[in-house]
């Protein structure tokens, strides 16, 4: 349970202790716990759309408000860690440069460009499927971006030799990425086959990203972790659009 609460207040808002001791295993022994808190976080998401649709919210209000009901739950995190990545990796710069510019704290002008299509898209998506339906889709993405994430963290080289994904990956075992990836299958059939298909493609898609980021950064960095994360979160949506037609 402990490593639970660990993984659920990294990863979201929630709060269930003040705990100040942290120690690196104590991230690693929570990584498979990725998938449980992707479902907590799909299930708030998921219960605030089917609450929109219900009071007949119109499209576009809609979307915009599980834009803010995802920063309640999540904040900012993944957000940084997206930002940060797309000023480093489209700066067209050598590695280490990249590396720099996603350690530096000032937001530049491709981070701007790409958030705002991120938002964009997301709301795209949300106007785009059809109420219930995106209510189980906000949980199978959910559930499946964060299992993808164990991926990430325990089967490509981290970049750097401290940051707060290192701690993650310091002591993650390869078993981890067993256990989420079967939790995540469990709980995505249980949203339905369709949306199991299209967090398959995402699952695709998202590798060749990371395999990309991993080549240009000389491996995976905590902010590419929120940028694949959030890439995830779009393709999943965008194929969602189609494939639960």
């Amino acid at each position: 349970m402990r490593d639970f609460i660990t993984c659920l207040e990294f990863l979201t808002r929630i709060r269930f202790s003040n705990r100040t001791d942290w120690r690196d295993d104590d991230f690693s022994r929570s990584v498979p716990y990725f998938p449980l808190v992707g479902l907590v976080i799909g299930l708030f998401l998921g219960a605030v759309n089917y609450a929109l649709v219900y009071a007949d919210t119109p499209l576009f209000m809609r979307g915009v408000m599980l834009i803010l009901a995802e920063m309640i739950v999540i904040g900012a995190l993944m957000y940084d860690g997206f930002m940060d990545t797309s000023d480093g990796v489209f700066s067209a710069r050598n590695r280490e440069r990249m590396l720099e510019i996603m350690k530096d704290s000032h937001v530049g002008s491709n981070a701007v460009i790409a958030l705002v299509c991120l938002v964009l898209l997301k709301v795209a998506a949300y106007t785009s499927i059809d109420g219930i339906k995106l209510s189980y889709a906000l949980v199978a993405m959910s559930v499946a971006t964060r299992t993808f994430m164990v991926n990430y963290i325990v089967n490509f080289k981290y970049a750097r030799k401290t940051g707060i994904g290192h701690m993650f990956t310091q002591y993650a075992k390869p078993v981890y990425s067993y256990i989420a990836f079967a939790v995540g299958a469990a709980l995505i059939l249980l949203c339905g086959i369709k949306y199991f298909y299209t967090a398959i493609v995402t699952f695709i898609f998202s590798l060749f990203l990371a395999r990309f980021l991993s080549k240009q950064l000389g491996g995976l960095t905590g902010d590419t972790y929120g940028f694949l994360t959030e890439c995830g979160n779009v393709i999943y949506l965008m194929a969602a659009v189609y494939l639960l037609r």
